[in-house]
């Protein structure tokens, strides 16, 4: 395709425009992702801490419910009873084991 003399100037110009707005669409473009860089980065810590918080609450969460799951048991009113206010059935003593002071 060959262009007239006159056209080439018009040409140039148009070229120019468009790689002028592209530049201008690139600065604004690189300006959002400057800006969207240190939020996604804070974003992901908060992530991260909440996850680790997650795993501590499932954990306690299971602790609690095995707990419970223990405490619902038939026998377990005397058991508690015992670790709680540290009381023994009648038919039970207690044993207290004593290192000898002098060891022959």
């Amino acid at each position: 395709m060959i262009h007239s003399p006159r056209r080439i100037p018009a040409i140039a110009w148009e070229a120019g425009a468009k790689i002028t707005v592209n530049l201008v669409l690139l600065a604004f473009a690189l300006g959002a992702i400057a800006k969207l860089v240190p939020y996604q980065r804070s974003q992901l810590q908060k992530l991260h801490a909440l996850e680790a918080e997650v795993g501590q609450l499932e954990a306690r969460v299971k602790e609690l419910q095995l707990k419970q799951e223990r405490d619902r048991q038939p026998q377990a009113r005397q058991r508690i009873a015992q670790e709680e206010a540290n009381l023994i059935a009648a038919n039970q003593r207690r044993i207290i084991w004593v290192h000898p002071k002098n060891p022959q």
